[in-house]
């Protein structure tokens, strides 16, 4: 999946996008007009977000999906999907991914928390990804 992006700040958010957590004030590694590829789609908060490489390249960020227009919708082969309901106790609904994004329960949060392993393993499946695409 191959996503443009159209803006790069948090003033240009919905107000659901902001009410969920993400702040007026972002700006985000990203350039505007630059295509980007897409590792992994959450729904947090009730906002899709997609997991794209910083505008640098070198680290994976999750991104809310309105500051993108999808260029190529075509999802990768090996993606898997899990939902995790609407529960109280989490503010993670869904995941759609590679593997161990989805099917590892401490991936998510160890990815966000920028483990080596997690990265590691990013890396691994982007270059599948984008050996395929």
């Amino acid at each position: 999946m191959k996503v443009r992006c159209i803006a790069n700040s948090g003033k240009d958010l919905s107000k659901q996008a902001l009410e969920s957590g993400h702040l007026k004030t972002s700006e985000y590694q990203l350039i505007v007009g630059d295509v980007y590829t897409v590792y992994g789609i959450s729904l947090w908060n009730n906002v899709l977000n997609y997991l794209t490489m910083d505008k640098y390249g070198t680290l994976p960020f999750w991104h809310p999906a309105e500051l993108f227009s999808v260029e190529e919708s075509l999802l990768p082969l090996e993606w898997y999907y899990q939902y995790f309901g609407n529960g109280v106790d989490t503010c993670l609904s869904a995941l759609w991914g590679y593997k161990e994004l989805v099917a590892d329960e401490n991936h998510y949060d160890e990815l966000l928390e920028r483990e080596d392993t997690a990265i590691r393993i990013f890396l691994k499946r982007k270059r599948e990804i984008d050996e395929d695409s």
